[in-house]
């Protein structure tokens, strides 16, 4: 099927921007992005619930959050934790659909295994080398069971 050219957005996007990730305890999230990943607080609102958030994001009126931008190089994770409405948690594995993880692309993987390790945080497997030796990955459990995937090319 031909895609209309008119009807594509290709020459509006600058780049990519951010991942929204929602969790339900916040600390450990914040932790995990800024303490193990390096990136820094640039936005933080307690109880956001700015006029046209509720029909922007889909959800019905009286929605509040606490929201908080993260940056790092250029990239952004924005953090949500809604307390109305509450979200619900479940299992998601790499093969149920949906976005199932975010990545990072890292100068030495074997480095990252042992740092990610000692900070407490498990991952799937130890380092493993993909795509014929292109790729090497960790996949790291951040908290809530959220993968963040740590990559190597060569």
């Amino acid at each position: 099927m031909a895609q209309n050219p008119k009807a594509l957005v290709t020459d509006l996007i600058v780049r990519a921007h951010h991942t929204a990730i929602s969790v339900k305890d916040f600390e450990p999230a914040k932790r995990f992005y800024c303490d193990v990943l390096g990136f820094v607080v640039v936005g933080d609102i307690d109880h956001r619930h700015d006029p046209g958030l509720a029909e922007a994001v889909g959800m019905p009126e009286g929605v509040d959050c606490h929201w908080m931008m993260l940056e790092r190089e250029g990239y952004h994770i924005e953090l949500f934790k809604w307390y109305t409405p509450v979200g619900q948690l479940g299992p998601n594995r790499q093969c149920d659909l949906g976005y199932t993880h975010v990545a990072f692309q890292v100068k030495n993987v074997e480095e990252a295994y042992k740092r990610v390790i000692a900070a407490g945080f498990k991952t799937n497997a130890p380092p493993l080398s993909l795509r014929g030796g292109k790729a090497k990955v960790i996949y790291v459990q951040a908290p809530e069971d959220f993968i963040t995937e740590l990559v190597e090319y060569s």
